[in-house]
Protein backbone atom coordinates (compact mmCIF):
# COMPACT_ATOMS: atom_id res chain seq x y z
CA UNK A 1 0.00 0.00 0.00
CA UNK A 2 1.63 3.25 -1.09
CA UNK A 3 -0.02 6.45 0.39
CA UNK A 4 1.11 10.14 -1.37
CA UNK A 5 0.51 12.92 1.25
CA UNK A 6 1.04 16.03 -0.55
CA UNK A 7 0.73 18.44 2.47
CA UNK A 8 -0.30 18.74 5.83
CA UNK A 9 -3.66 20.13 4.92
CA UNK A 10 -3.74 16.56 4.63
CA UNK A 11 -5.08 15.70 1.34
CA UNK A 12 -4.58 12.39 1.11
CA UNK A 13 -4.29 10.14 -1.96
CA UNK A 14 -4.37 6.40 -2.55
CA UNK A 15 -2.66 4.80 -5.39
CA UNK A 16 -3.03 1.46 -4.60
CA UNK A 17 -6.04 -0.31 -3.19
CA UNK A 18 -8.48 2.34 -3.29
CA UNK A 19 -10.72 0.28 -1.14
CA UNK A 20 -7.86 1.66 1.77
CA UNK A 21 -10.68 4.48 2.28
CA UNK A 22 -13.18 1.66 3.80
CA UNK A 23 -10.94 0.26 6.12
CA UNK A 24 -9.90 1.75 10.09
CA UNK A 25 -7.67 3.88 10.28
CA UNK A 26 -5.03 2.59 12.71
CA UNK A 27 -3.33 4.89 15.24
CA UNK A 28 0.41 4.48 16.65
CA UNK A 29 1.36 6.61 19.58
CA UNK A 30 4.86 6.56 20.05
CA UNK A 31 6.15 8.24 23.53
CA UNK A 32 8.10 7.86 26.76
CA UNK A 33 5.14 6.40 28.60
CA UNK A 34 0.98 5.89 27.48
CA UNK A 35 0.27 7.38 30.72
CA UNK A 36 2.13 10.88 29.93
CA UNK A 37 -1.18 13.18 29.53
CA UNK A 38 -1.39 14.13 25.66
CA UNK A 39 -0.73 10.32 24.98
CA UNK A 40 -2.95 9.37 27.06
CA UNK A 41 -5.72 11.88 25.50
CA UNK A 42 -4.82 10.64 21.79
CA UNK A 43 -5.68 7.01 22.60
CA UNK A 44 -8.36 7.80 24.65
CA UNK A 45 -10.31 9.70 21.93
CA UNK A 46 -9.11 7.07 19.22
CA UNK A 47 -10.63 4.72 21.24
CA UNK A 48 -13.79 6.13 21.71
CA UNK A 49 -14.46 6.67 18.40
CA UNK A 50 -13.84 2.91 17.84
CA UNK A 51 -10.41 3.49 15.84
CA UNK A 52 -7.27 0.52 16.48
CA UNK A 53 -4.75 2.05 18.35
CA UNK A 54 -1.99 1.09 20.48
CA UNK A 55 1.20 2.47 22.09
CA UNK A 56 4.90 1.61 21.97
CA UNK A 57 7.57 3.25 23.56
CA UNK A 58 10.38 2.38 20.76
CA UNK A 59 13.25 3.54 23.12
CA UNK A 60 12.35 0.30 25.31
CA UNK A 61 10.90 -1.70 23.03
CA UNK A 62 12.26 -0.36 19.07
CA UNK A 63 14.21 -1.86 15.59
CA UNK A 64 14.80 -0.93 12.93
CA UNK A 65 15.58 -3.19 9.50
CA UNK A 66 15.54 -2.95 5.55
CA UNK A 67 12.01 -2.14 4.50
CA UNK A 68 10.99 -1.22 8.06
CA UNK A 69 7.04 -0.62 8.15
CA UNK A 70 4.40 -0.14 10.41
CA UNK A 71 0.71 -1.28 10.41
CA UNK A 72 -0.42 1.69 11.45
CA UNK A 73 -1.48 4.33 8.64
CA UNK A 74 -1.24 6.95 11.37
CA UNK A 75 1.32 7.52 13.38
CA UNK A 76 1.66 10.19 16.32
CA UNK A 77 5.40 10.82 17.38
CA UNK A 78 5.39 12.16 20.99
CA UNK A 79 8.85 12.12 21.93
CA UNK A 80 10.28 15.81 22.51
CA UNK A 81 14.14 15.03 21.72
CA UNK A 82 15.76 16.25 24.94
CA UNK A 83 17.24 12.38 24.55
CA UNK A 84 19.93 14.44 22.01
CA UNK A 85 19.02 10.62 20.17
CA UNK A 86 16.76 10.75 16.88
CA UNK A 87 15.86 7.28 16.35
CA UNK A 88 12.19 7.56 17.21
CA UNK A 89 12.89 9.58 13.69
CA UNK A 90 14.70 7.27 11.83
CA UNK A 91 12.26 4.88 12.47
CA UNK A 92 9.36 7.13 11.52
CA UNK A 93 11.15 8.02 8.14
CA UNK A 94 11.02 3.98 7.18
CA UNK A 95 7.46 4.11 8.44
CA UNK A 96 6.71 7.39 5.89
CA UNK A 97 8.49 5.68 3.13
CA UNK A 98 6.29 2.11 3.11
CA UNK A 99 2.98 4.80 3.56
CA UNK A 100 2.41 5.68 6.82
CA UNK A 101 1.30 9.32 7.12
CA UNK A 102 3.42 10.84 10.38
CA UNK A 103 2.83 13.25 12.76
CA UNK A 104 4.45 15.69 12.58
CA UNK A 105 6.68 15.83 9.87
CA UNK A 106 10.32 13.81 10.19
CA UNK A 107 12.44 16.39 9.02
CA UNK A 108 10.23 19.63 10.69
CA UNK A 109 10.04 17.98 13.67
CA UNK A 110 14.25 17.07 13.29
CA UNK A 111 14.44 21.27 13.00
CA UNK A 112 12.04 22.32 15.96
CA UNK A 113 13.16 20.42 18.48
CA UNK A 114 16.50 21.44 18.39
CA UNK A 115 16.48 25.39 19.34
CA UNK A 116 19.57 26.19 17.03
CA UNK A 117 18.17 24.71 14.58
CA UNK A 118 14.97 26.01 15.12
CA UNK A 119 16.63 29.75 15.65
CA UNK A 120 18.16 29.23 12.48
CA UNK A 121 15.31 28.64 10.59
CA UNK A 122 13.34 31.68 12.31
CA UNK A 123 15.85 33.97 11.97
CA UNK A 124 14.73 33.75 8.15
CA UNK A 125 10.88 34.78 8.93
CA UNK A 126 9.60 37.92 8.95
CA UNK A 127 9.17 38.20 12.44
CA UNK A 128 10.88 39.21 15.37
CA UNK A 129 13.27 36.72 17.32
CA UNK A 130 15.45 37.08 20.15
CA UNK A 131 19.15 37.47 19.12
CA UNK A 132 20.85 34.74 19.72
CA UNK A 133 24.66 33.02 19.60
CA UNK A 134 25.90 29.69 19.92
CA UNK A 135 29.41 28.70 20.24
CA UNK A 136 32.28 25.69 20.09
CA UNK A 137 35.63 24.99 21.64
CA UNK A 138 37.43 27.49 24.86
CA UNK A 139 37.01 31.36 23.26
CA UNK A 140 38.91 33.82 24.82
CA UNK A 141 37.60 36.28 26.63
CA UNK A 142 38.65 39.03 24.25
CA UNK A 143 36.12 37.24 21.26
CA UNK A 144 34.00 36.10 23.81
CA UNK A 145 33.11 39.90 24.14
CA UNK A 146 32.73 40.42 20.90
CA UNK A 147 30.71 37.31 20.07
CA UNK A 148 28.14 38.42 22.99
CA UNK A 149 27.59 41.56 22.13
CA UNK A 150 23.90 42.14 21.72
CA UNK A 151 22.29 45.14 20.32
CA UNK A 152 21.56 47.05 23.13
CA UNK A 153 17.56 47.62 23.30
CA UNK A 154 14.68 48.81 26.10
CA UNK A 155 13.33 44.98 25.33
CA UNK A 156 16.27 43.14 26.96
CA UNK A 157 17.68 43.37 30.72
CA UNK A 158 21.11 45.59 30.28
CA UNK A 159 23.79 42.45 30.99
CA UNK A 160 21.83 39.45 31.95
CA UNK A 161 21.77 36.10 30.23
CA UNK A 162 19.69 33.35 29.59
CA UNK A 163 21.73 29.53 28.51
CA UNK A 164 19.42 27.51 26.98
CA UNK A 165 20.14 23.74 26.39
CA UNK A 166 19.49 22.67 22.68
CA UNK A 167 17.15 20.14 23.49
CA UNK A 168 14.85 20.65 26.41
CA UNK A 169 11.68 21.09 27.52
CA UNK A 170 9.22 22.31 30.31
CA UNK A 171 12.36 25.45 31.01
CA UNK A 172 14.40 22.57 32.49
CA UNK A 173 18.24 23.47 32.00
CA UNK A 174 18.06 26.91 31.72
CA UNK A 175 20.08 29.11 33.68
CA UNK A 176 20.12 33.02 34.00
CA UNK A 177 23.66 34.62 34.29
CA UNK A 178 24.10 38.42 35.79
CA UNK A 179 26.48 39.93 34.31
CA UNK A 180 29.76 39.21 31.90
CA UNK A 181 31.27 37.51 34.53
CA UNK A 182 28.89 34.86 35.28
CA UNK A 183 27.71 33.95 32.07
CA UNK A 184 31.96 33.63 31.51
CA UNK A 185 32.03 31.57 34.28
CA UNK A 186 29.33 29.31 33.57
CA UNK A 187 30.68 28.64 29.68
CA UNK A 188 33.80 27.72 31.28
CA UNK A 189 31.97 25.30 33.02
CA UNK A 190 30.37 23.72 30.59
CA UNK A 191 33.46 23.68 27.89
CA UNK A 192 35.42 21.61 30.69
CA UNK A 193 32.23 19.46 31.32
CA UNK A 194 32.54 19.13 27.56
CA UNK A 195 29.28 19.52 26.85
CA UNK A 196 28.21 22.97 24.68
CA UNK A 197 24.90 22.33 23.72
CA UNK A 198 23.39 25.31 24.09
CA UNK A 199 22.55 29.19 22.68
CA UNK A 200 22.60 32.34 24.81
CA UNK A 201 20.29 34.49 24.66
CA UNK A 202 20.01 38.21 26.60
CA UNK A 203 17.17 38.06 28.34
CA UNK A 204 14.32 39.88 27.53
CA UNK A 205 11.79 41.94 29.73
CA UNK A 206 8.97 40.07 29.37
CA UNK A 207 5.34 40.80 30.42
CA UNK A 208 3.77 37.85 29.93
CA UNK A 209 3.85 35.20 27.41
CA UNK A 210 1.04 33.53 25.27
CA UNK A 211 1.01 29.75 23.95
CA UNK A 212 -1.01 29.26 20.42
CA UNK A 213 -2.05 25.92 19.54
CA UNK A 214 -3.13 24.89 16.05
CA UNK A 215 -4.17 22.43 14.19
CA UNK A 216 -3.89 22.90 10.61
CA UNK A 217 -5.16 26.02 9.47
CA UNK A 218 -7.26 27.17 12.30
CA UNK A 219 -5.76 27.80 15.99
CA UNK A 220 -8.19 25.73 18.19
CA UNK A 221 -6.70 26.90 21.38
CA UNK A 222 -4.35 30.19 22.97
CA UNK A 223 -3.67 31.34 26.53
CA UNK A 224 -1.79 33.84 28.22
CA UNK A 225 0.83 33.16 30.51
CA UNK A 226 2.36 35.11 33.87
CA UNK A 227 4.79 34.27 36.41
CA UNK A 228 3.80 33.16 39.83
CA UNK A 229 6.93 34.80 41.37
CA UNK A 230 8.28 38.38 40.11
CA UNK A 231 11.43 37.23 39.60
CA UNK A 232 10.64 34.39 37.35
CA UNK A 233 12.53 33.74 34.00
CA UNK A 234 11.22 30.25 33.22
CA UNK A 235 7.32 30.65 32.44
CA UNK A 236 6.33 27.46 31.23
CA UNK A 237 2.72 26.49 32.09
CA UNK A 238 3.93 24.55 35.35
CA UNK A 239 5.33 27.90 36.59
CA UNK A 240 2.66 30.48 35.63
CA UNK A 241 -1.03 31.19 36.17
CA UNK A 242 -2.61 30.76 33.01
CA UNK A 243 -5.83 32.76 31.47
CA UNK A 244 -7.71 31.67 28.74
CA UNK A 245 -7.95 33.35 24.90
CA UNK A 246 -9.98 32.93 22.83
CA UNK A 247 -8.84 32.49 19.54
CA UNK A 248 -10.86 35.52 17.53
CA UNK A 249 -9.77 37.82 20.55
CA UNK A 250 -6.21 37.19 19.61
CA UNK A 251 -4.31 40.51 18.60
CA UNK A 252 -3.64 41.20 14.91
CA UNK A 253 0.13 41.51 16.00
CA UNK A 254 -0.03 38.17 17.33
CA UNK A 255 -2.21 36.25 14.44
CA UNK A 256 0.64 37.88 12.24
CA UNK A 257 3.23 35.27 13.73
CA UNK A 258 0.41 32.40 13.62
CA UNK A 259 0.21 33.15 9.62
CA UNK A 260 4.35 34.07 9.47
CA UNK A 261 4.68 29.85 10.61
CA UNK A 262 1.82 28.43 8.83
CA UNK A 263 3.34 29.84 5.23
CA UNK A 264 6.52 28.21 5.84
CA UNK A 265 6.18 24.88 7.33
CA UNK A 266 3.95 21.83 6.93
CA UNK A 267 3.29 21.21 10.50
CA UNK A 268 0.17 19.01 11.40
CA UNK A 269 -0.23 20.99 14.60
CA UNK A 270 1.97 22.66 16.97
CA UNK A 271 2.65 25.36 19.61
CA UNK A 272 3.83 28.45 19.47
CA UNK A 273 5.19 30.52 22.39
CA UNK A 274 5.31 34.34 22.10
CA UNK A 275 6.54 36.79 24.62
CA UNK A 276 5.15 40.52 25.13
CA UNK A 277 7.67 43.42 26.19
CA UNK A 278 6.61 47.23 26.61
CA UNK A 279 6.68 47.89 23.13
CA UNK A 280 7.42 44.51 20.96
CA UNK A 281 6.64 40.80 20.24
CA UNK A 282 8.82 38.39 20.05
CA UNK A 283 8.81 34.71 19.05
CA UNK A 284 10.54 32.15 21.09
CA UNK A 285 9.50 29.28 19.89
CA UNK A 286 7.75 26.74 17.69
CA UNK A 287 7.14 23.46 19.20
CA UNK A 288 6.51 20.43 17.07
CA UNK A 289 5.32 18.08 19.77
CA UNK A 290 3.75 20.11 22.06
CA UNK A 291 1.77 18.90 25.44
CA UNK A 292 -2.21 19.96 25.47
CA UNK A 293 -3.09 19.43 29.28
CA UNK A 294 -2.60 22.87 29.69
CA UNK A 295 -4.70 24.05 27.15
CA UNK A 296 -7.43 21.16 27.23
CA UNK A 297 -8.14 22.40 31.23
CA UNK A 298 -7.58 26.20 31.07
CA UNK A 299 -9.72 26.44 27.59
CA UNK A 300 -11.63 23.87 28.07
CA UNK A 301 -10.95 22.57 24.32
CA UNK A 302 -10.64 18.46 23.50
CA UNK A 303 -7.46 18.99 21.63
CA UNK A 304 -6.96 14.99 21.34
CA UNK A 305 -10.39 14.97 19.62
CA UNK A 306 -9.61 17.45 17.12
CA UNK A 307 -6.80 16.24 16.03
CA UNK A 308 -7.97 12.74 15.79
CA UNK A 309 -10.94 14.16 13.70
CA UNK A 310 -8.85 16.26 11.43
CA UNK A 311 -6.67 13.12 10.44
CA UNK A 312 -9.88 10.96 10.18
CA UNK A 313 -12.00 13.19 8.56
CA UNK A 314 -9.54 13.30 5.86
CA UNK A 315 -9.06 9.61 5.54
CA UNK A 316 -13.20 9.58 5.23
CA UNK A 317 -13.41 11.97 2.12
Amino acid sequence: MLILVSDYNLTLTVIKYPFFKDLPMKVLVISQNSQLYSSSRLLQEAKQLDLPCRHVNIYETGHWSELESSDASVVFNRYSGIKYDDFDLQLCQSWKNQGALILNPVDETLTFRDKLSSHIFMNNLEVACSPTRAIRGDIPIELLEDIINFPKSDCFYEDEYIIKPTRSNKGYGISLCRGFDSLQSQLESYYYLKDQRFIIQPRIKGIREYRLFFVGQNIVGAFEKNGIHQNEFRLNANRSECFKIEPRDLSEGILSFFHEIRRNTNLFYGGIDLIETNDNLFLLEVNPCPGFETLEKVCEVNVAKELIDHVRNSFSN
